[in-house]
């Protein structure tokens, strides 16, 4: 069996947030043997999108004025996202109407009672704003964590040391592969090996290639060159941005910066350049779903890997191995800027044989 891990990994990832709302806004079938892909394509096509509607506004919203039927003969791959616009409108409405009952037999509300049943005015609590809410939570983690788990994968196969590493240290707290899934988040989070290897996949994967303003409104900001020395200022109400894929490409901050190294990132000097990871971003305009996206990184990395090995790294109780087909170095390297990083054009990602099923 083949298949093209992003789509696994991003039904995945869409799966989680979803979690959140009355019904989960997935897309199955799991029975499919390579799953639907139209989750996916949906999220590529908007993202693709994002600079074009940054810079032209006027398409947008002509495009939201345009009846769904027409937008998806148009642009068939947003089929998939305007069954998620549907499903989330439809959802808001029959809770403010008190006809969905649906998120009752779990332990917790739906983000819509949260916001519903807050201080926020009139204006933040329609039916249009509560349903934008709801994609974009829903959509705002799934590319940027499937492909984290796609870096991390590829690597992983492709560097048979890196993951004996791995899997030798996993087998310390799930010695046997009945374990998986019974083990404590805390105790994975505690695995520094496991830990380089995820902070690794965010490294190179970058979160976002898009540059993320900031501003000062009230103070300037003093910026010394260190090789020369010459103290720039930069006047209060200036916007400033960097993208993420220049720190973390940096040879001064990540030697051999291209490389895949998760022993970067023990000991103390790992430690030191926790600062410079910066695939959420940093201080109050950070990600809020960091600690849900690391989550999923910890559990799906571990519980993945101590149950399959590659064709060089098995211990034998696994399920089946893995091995890469048909992928390459430039399939998971930057090359475009499409809000988030993405590969050459016309690749197909990082897929891969499964063997022993």
């Amino acid at each position: 069996m083949n298949g093209w891990l992003m789509t696994w990994y991003v039904y995945l990832s869409f799966h989680s947030p979803s979690q959140s709302i009355s019904q989960p806004l997935t897309h199955p079938p799991p029975e499919s043997p390579n799953f639907d892909p139209s989750s996916r394509n949906a999220a590529l096509a908007g993202i693709s999108s994002i600079h074009i509607m940054k810079h032209i506004p006027w398409v947008n919203n002509f495009m939201k004025k345009l009846p769904d039927p027409l937008i998806e003969k148009l642009i068939p791959s947003l089929t998939s996202f305007l069954k998620l616009k549907r499903s989330s409108r439809r959802q808001v409405q029959e809770i403010m109407a008190g006809e969905n009952e649906e998120w009752k037999g779990r332990d917790h509300m739906t983000i819509f009672h949260a916001i519903l049943d807050s201080k926020l005015p009139p204006e933040e609590k329609t039916v249009e704003r509560l349903s934008e809410d709801a994609q974009v939570l829903v959509m705002a983690g799934t590319l940027t964590t499937a492909s984290a788990l796609e870096m991390v994968t590829y690597w992983l196969l492709e560097q048979p040391e890196t993951l004996r590493k791995l899997k030798e240290e996993l087998k310390t707290v799930m010695p046997r592969v009945e374990d998986v899934g019974k083990v404590p988040l805390a105790v994975l989070e505690a695995l520094p090996y496991l830990t380089g290897v995820i902070k690794e996949g965010l490294r190179l994967s970058h979160g976002l290639s898009a540059r993320s303003q900031r501003v000062d409104p009230d103070n300037p900001i003093v910026f010394t060159d260190k090789e020369t020395g010459t103290e720039y200022t930069i006047p209060p109400k200036t916007p400033v941005s960097i993208t993420p894929v220049q720190i973390h490409l940096t040879e001064e901050i990540f030697p051999h910066s291209n490389d895949f190294i998760p022993e970067r990132w023990l000991g103390d000097s790992g430690k030191k350049r926790d600062k410079y990871l910066v695939s959420f971003m940093k201080g109050s305009r950070a990600c809020l779903g960091i600690n849900l996206a690391y989550g999923e990184l910890y559990m799906v990395v571990a519980h993945m890997w101590r149950v399959w090995g590659s064709r060089e790294v098995r211990g034998g109780d696994e399920f089946g191995w893995l091995e890469l087909w048909g992928t390459e170095r430039a399939d998971v390297e930057v090359e475009r800027d499409l809000f988030i990083p993405s590969a050459r054009r016309g690749g197909e990602g990082v897929r891969v044989l499964v063997h022993g099923v």
